[in-house]
């Protein structure tokens, strides 16, 4: 008898203690992808408008809003042109990118709807104005090859076209999105109120900041997205 109890509680121990472990959060696969996840939409988030600053800083001085100051400002100077476009083109691309992550922070109800509508409409803009980007390139093709009442005339053309606008019209969308994203982040308590703040005063400036002043038009349209880049660093803190 003594020796069945000894080889029951032998078997016993065996098997406690070759018994598998359930594995952690911090090694299953869907951890590790998730966290991967959040630290690129977070390095997106915080790249996106730190190119989208570069882009504006480096756009080709513009005398005036007419569409002829417009072309003309894009074909002075070529290599200006296209590296701002292109700075502009990626960081509308990346900032699109990483606001699909911006849902996901909200861990409540609280805010939660306002972020996700905001982040739809703001998505689709930035994607959209990503490639609309282009439209630098052949204005400033236009604005060498042929003369400027013409240059004016294909462009003013173009931009009329009925079908377009489903591309191009999304902007007051995306700006409506932003306010939305902050507004359902701050009542989340992932930002402050300070960033729809900030957001509506950056608005009420691009209305009123010349064009003609770059830097300045520049610094004041870039700080629509400035709170994007804190939103990016919860993203990259976010344990998975």
């Amino acid at each position: 008898m003594t020796n069945d109890r000894t080889e029951r509680s032998t078997t016993v121990s065996t098997l406690t203690v070759s018994a598998p472990t359930a594995p952690t959060a911090s090694t299953e696969p869907s951890a590790r992808t998730r966290r991967t996840l959040y630290r690129l939409a977070g390095g997106a988030l915080i790249a996106g408008p730190a190119l989208y600053l570069a882009g504006m800083l480096t756009c080709p001085p513009q005398n005036g809003p007419g569409t002829a100051d417009y072309i003309s400002s894009l074909a002075r100077d070529t290599t200006l042109t296209e590296t701002s476009a292109i700075l502009l083109h990626y960081g509308n691309l990346l900032t699109g990118v990483g606001l699909l992550v911006v849902p996901l922070l909200v861990r409540g109800t609280k805010g939660r709807i306002l972020t996700l509508l905001g982040t739809l409409g703001a998505v689709l803009t930035m994607l959209n104005i990503s490639g609309a980007v282009k439209d630098d390139w052949w204005r400033m093709v236009i604005g060498r090859t042929v003369p400027m009442d013409v240059a004016v005339r294909i462009s003013d053309t173009v931009d009329a076209s009925g079908l377009l606008s489903l591309w191009r019209g999304t902007n007051m969308i995306g700006f409506l999105g932003l306010l939305l994203v902050y507004v359902g982040l701050a009542r989340a308590g992932v930002l402050g109120w300070w960033a729809p703040a900030m957001y509506v005063a950056a608005f009420v400036g691009m209305m009123t900041v010349p064009v003609s002043l770059t830097v300045a038009y520049g610094l004041v349209f870039t700080s629509l997205f400035a709170p994007l880049v804190v939103a990016g660093v919860r993203a990259i803190r976010r344990p998975a």
